[in-house]
């Protein structure tokens, strides 16, 4: 599964729908840093090395931007934490653009779009979006 977040373009003037925010490939922008905001949840994300790997992400760059003293420190049921990411402009079809940062995600059994977008990814994303950026694939 190829999971993506939406990234909102400066230089976007179109409102994003649920599929994401449009973009255009020539636009200067593209590719830019920002954070998710992303909190700490039990049984499978209470460390950093669980949340930085769902992000591909090293430990330590979640835990100086989040406040946290040591890369290796436990972490408490919803604490927050400031994922860092990098969106672009991405081709979907010969039609649309959108702006997103693109993760891997191995659906695991019982798992849906919507419940990989709002329980392991907490909203960060929409099931719809996922779809888009994987016409394809069926999450089972």
């Amino acid at each position: 599964l190829f999971l993506f977040f939406l990234c909102c373009d400066s230089q976007a003037v179109i409102e994003p729908t649920t599929s994401g925010y449009t973009c255009s490939l020539n636009q200067t922008t593209s590719p830019c840093q920002t954070y998710v905001y992303y909190r700490a949840v039990a049984p499978d994300f209470l460390d950093l090395a669980s949340v930085g790997d769902l992000f591909s992400v090293s430990r330590l760059m979640i835990s100086n931007p989040s406040n946290i003293s040591s890369p290796s420190s436990p972490l408490v049921p919803f604490q927050s934490l400031f994922v860092p990411i990098q969106c672009s402009c991405n081709r979907i079809n010969s039609s649309m653009s959108i702006s997103y940062a693109g993760l891997n995600y191995t659906i695991k059994a019982g798992n849906t779009f919507y419940l990989v977008s709002t329980n392991q990814f907490q909203n960060l994303t929409s099931y719809q979006s996922v779809e888009v950026v994987n016409p394809l694939l069926v999450p089972t």
